[in-house]
């Protein structure tokens, strides 16, 4: 796995994309000692490796902005413990026009990790059809009155 950009790399990497010819030479040094940066025919240019690492950054900066969408969502799904989904409806719940596909299972990979969600592979036998509850990890579900006042019933007899 790549290493992660530093923030000088990363600063480094936009001022090269803005304007390659107004990078200070602290920023040529860092981007040159990565291999981030060549010179040819008397101009600097951005190789393929910075280009990756710019995009790999991107991605991240995105998956981060939207794991809080997606666990706000799929916690609004999964209502109760048992509760079950497929990615397809909270892709839905967020608007399909506003999302891509990868970005809503990247950021479900991400809460898995966390605890939040967990997949459920009992619910299926089929590998194309992942199905996700409520982890360990996720907020506890409010209990209603309804439920709280038979267990009161119960208690008292």
């Amino acid at each position: 796995m790549a290493k992660p950009l530093t923030p000088e790399q990363i600063e480094a990497i936009a001022q090269a994309t803005k304007n390659i010819d107004r990078l200070t030479r602290l920023q040529v040094y860092i981007l040159a000692t990565t291999d981030m940066l060549t010179v040819e025919e008397g101009t600097f240019k951005l190789t393929g490796k910075a280009l990756r690492a710019q995009a790999r950054a991107a991605r991240k900066a995105k998956l981060q902005q939207n794991i809080p969408l997606v666990r706000e969502a799929a916690l609004k799904i999964l209502a109760n413990d048992e509760a079950r989904c497929n990615h397809r409806a909270i892709w839905n719940e967020l608007g399909r026009d506003n999302f891509e596909r990868d970005e809503i299972l990247e950021a479900l990979r991400a809460l898995r990790d966390e605890g939040i969600v967990q997949t459920d592979n009992a619910s299926s036998s089929n590998n194309f059809q992942i199905f996700w509850k409520r982890g360990p990890g996720a907020p506890a579900v409010a209990v209603e009155e309804a439920e709280v006042a038979v267990v009161e019933e119960v208690a008292a007899e």
